[in-house]
């Protein structure tokens, strides 16, 4: 590691030996330099090469057209980032202009390269700021995520965004993308080039704290249960540790036998967990979770007449996103909403596999300690801690820990009190929109101005951040607060001593903490933080070695309390860190069984037409095993079963067929498999139109039987967790049922191939076009 720190080292210099010859340089000829950086790329040069010489052109375009100049430590952290390593640089250490540099190019090669952040007010914000840069330099930029509140991009659109030198989108936008392309139906709805280069803006975030949830496409409904409310309804009259208890540590809930037998009592059955009542089960422990895992104002909003999730990491709006296998509608149900429809997952990806896809992959974020060895061990990326422009000289003072949350309430209140005295910004920041919200009423009760920001849009969230750093400003919000808008303090404010930090309560890791701190002393300003915690704070509740009931049983000192919330911490970043590797665990399967699929979709739909060959093949495979399951053993069987799958009409010789001998049935069905695909084509006349008739029947069928694979897989995670119970080795359970789902969905996908090549019906429609009925 020294060795490539010095080696850095040594290449910032030589960028910095090129600044007066570039300085030199008219407008005209600065801009034409990229055309002869591509050209050098395209015989073979490396980017590593170009580096010094595409470093300095592009630093002194920077200074020419935004009025920045990228500084020595803003060069180094470039340098890693093009590297595939993540760049830990501070807050307000100018981490958006210094984006530019790795972006360029690594845009050199032809291939593209993608800037992705945690939301689109941010990626538009930046994009907007640096278009004027990159235009001036010869790249083509484009944005890839809609406004806010408009729909998404048409297929052309997107074409045309991900053809782009330069891209810059949210890492939702990116892997929903992909999904949604890889359902494409003709090579004409395709859009995207392979990925080449993305750099990740907030690397902790989104590959560590996003990333323990796979991203999910949702479509094709299921039916529609009326369960929810009665359900919610019995559950309602459930009393913690009498009928039913609850594990805060790992999220488990059960019942006791007094709360089944009020079960039985409540719905008039005879036993709740009979086969027969599977639904009903199902229902009553899905509104256990909704009603002890998730919270109103802590884990979701009801905005309007809508259930709308929180993020646990940031408090933002999660609009558009809902939890998977019924626990959003168990919600809706506790909450009094109209449920919603419960739809089947079509397709799904994590973020640790959609970012492996890039050929490279660099970050940046404000803090990554702690988290070095994951993101080494999951991505590859080493984190390179970068020295800031100034030295830092923010006063970070010890936390404050008392045993109750009432005591640690008033404590807070009373320093906001004393601050607020000397007229220095206080930014108070909170773990929930709920306890911003109980905060911000603290302080209006004491007659205490201040701004509250919690899950606002994200244009207004920035603009009221800046303002937090005015002499005097109070600013309650939680923990969106500043991420990726800095907080600028006033020079009066400065020489007052600067932003002063104020945390509620201990956070679920110390990442976490140090981008709040880090909200205060950028660029050498000064200011202070200071954190208080209590025994009854979520994280101990969650994740402390002491149960809540036993906590008045003993008297613990200040430092004995700080460790015990220290070692709750701890626990929280392992359960964090375990959810992402089991995550990742689950994804290894679906990922191997999606790049088959995927890769399968693209072959149809690029390749050469499948054969006829191949057809009987397929077929042959159909039929062996139809016969094998018993069709054929007696004439009603192969009656049924040529109706269902390869005929409308019964041809000539169905009664001579000898049912005893298996081989024979088996012949008869493929001879009514050619004839019938046979009279198709010469029905078609035109085989390019056969072709394509062919492809859609192809990937129907692949498609359908794929979005019940991801559904299945996606239950099939509850399902294993819940089995973890009893001392089974999750992964391994999971890939094993994975692995026979898989083999019969690949039969399901060749019986439907053969039914709708068979029995689809095609006619002309009144405008001339054919028109296809799927059997």
């Amino acid at each position: 590691m020294a060795d490539t720190q010095a080696k850095n080292r040594r290449l910032v210099q030589r960028i910095a030996s090129y600044e007066s010859q570039m300085r030199a340089l008219s407008d005209d000829q600065l801009r034409v330099a990229t055309a002869g950086y591509r050209a050098r790329a395209q015989k073979g040069e490396s980017l590593d090469a170009l580096l010094p010489e595409a470093y300095a052109a592009l630093r002194e375009a920077a200074l020419r057209i935004v009025g920045k100049f990228p500084y020595e430590n803003q060069l180094l952290a470039a340098i890693v980032m093009h590297q595939g390593n993540i760049a830990a640089m501070k807050t307000g250490e100018g981490k958006s202009l210094t984006a530019t540099l790795p972006l360029y190019l690594n845009a050199l090669s032809g291939r593209g390269a993608m800037l992705v952040t945690v939301n689109g007010y941010l990626a538009r914000r930046d994009a907007e700021e640096f278009r004027p840069l990159f235009e001036f330099m010869g790249l083509k930029l484009a944005i890839g995520v809609p406004e806010a509140g408009a729909n998404d991009f048409s297929v052309a659109e997107k074409k045309e965004i991900y053809a782009a030198d330069v891209i810059y989108t949210t890492s939702d936008k990116v892997g929903f993308d992909y999904l949604l392309e890889n359902l494409a139906g003709t090579s004409e709805d395709k859009y995207l080039r392979p990925f080449n280069y993305v750099l990740i803006d907030e690397a902790d975030a989104i590959l560590l704290d996003l990333a323990q949830m796979p991203l999910v496409i949702s479509g094709s409904p299921r039916v529609q249960s009326n369960l929810y409310p009665i359900a919610d309804a019995f559950v309602a009259t459930l009393r913690e540790d009498i009928e039913y208890e609850y594990d805060e540590s790992d999220g488990v809930v059960t019942l006791t036998e007094e709360g089944i037998a009020a079960g039985n009592r409540f719905f008039h059955v005879p036993n709740i967990y009979a086969p027969e009542y599977f639904q009903l089960n199902r229902h009553i422990f899905l509104a256990l979770r909704a009603r002890t895992r998730f919270q109103p104002l802590r884990d979701y909003m009801v905005v309007g007449d809508q259930l709308v999730l929180l993020s646990s990491v940031t408090g933002r709006l999660l609009e558009g996103n809902k939890l998977q296998g019924g626990l959003h509608q168990a919600i809706e149900g506790r909450e009094g909403l109209e449920i919603t429809t419960e739809n089947r997952a079509m397709a799904s990806v994590t973020y640790q596999n959609l970012f492996l896809m890039f050929d490279k992959m660099g970050g940046m974020t404000g803090t990554a300690k702690g988290s070095e060895k994951e993101l080494l061990k999951t991505y590859g990326t080493a984190v390179v801690e970068i020295p800031t422009y100034r030295p830092v000289i923010r006063v970070d003072e010890p936390d404050v820990v008392v045993a109750t949350i009432d005591e640690k309430e008033q404590l807070v209140l009373d320093y906001v009190e004393e601050v607020r005295k000397t007229e220095r910004p206080i930014l108070l920041t909170t773990a929930s929109v709920n306890s911003s919200i109980k905060f911000s009423q603290y302080l209006l009760d004491r007659g205490i101005e201040h701004n509250l920001l919690n899950a606002l849009s994200e244009a207004k969230e920035a603009a009221m951040v800046r303002e937090a750093g005015r002499k005097g400003a109070i600013t309650v919000a939680t923990l969106i607060a500043g991420r990726g808008t800095d907080i600028k303090v006033e020079p009066d404010a400065k020489e007052l001593g600067g932003l002063v930090i104020i945390g509620t309560e201990k956070f679920p890791n110390q990442r976490v903490e140090g981008q709040v701190r880090g909200r205060a002393g950028r660029q050498g300003d000064p200011g202070s933080s200071r954190f208080y915690a209590s025994l009854e704070d979520d994280l101990f509740v969650k994740f402390g070695s002491v149960k809540q009931k036993d906590l008045g049983k003993k008297r613990r000192s200040p430092a004995t309390m700080l460790r015990l919330l220290n070692r709750a911490q701890r626990a929280s970043e392992d359960s964090a860190s375990g959810a992402r590797k089991l995550s990742k665990d689950f994804d290894i399967a679906m990922a191997r069984q999606r790049d088959l699929v995927y890769a399968v979709r693209n072959e149809i739909i690029t390749g050469e037409p499948i054969t006829r060959r191949e057809l009987d093949a397929i077929a042959n495979e159909v039929f062996t095993d139809a016969v094998a399951a018993g069709v054929g053993a007696d004439s009603g069987s192969l009656m049924r079963y040529i109706f269902d799958n390869v005929s409308y009409h019964l041809p000539e010789g169905f009664h001579s067929v000898d049912l005893a001998n298996g081989e024979a049935v088996k012949g008869f069905l493929a001879e009514m498999f050619a004839q019938e695909i046979q009279q198709k084509a010469d029905a078609l006349g035109d085989d390019t139109i056969y072709t394509r008739f062919q492809n859609i029947c192809f990937l129907k069928s692949i498609d359908v039987a794929w979005i019940e694979q991801v559904d299945f897989l996606e239950q099939l995670k509850t399902v294993v967790q819940n089995r973890n119970l009893a001392q089974h080795k999750v992964e391994y359970e999971y890939r094993r049922e994975a692995y026979f789902a898989f083999e019969e969905m690949k039969k399901r996908i060749n019986r439907d191939i053969v039914r709708l090549l068979c029995l689809s019906r095609i006619e002309q429609g009144s405008d001339g076009a054919l028109v296809i009925q799927f059997a």
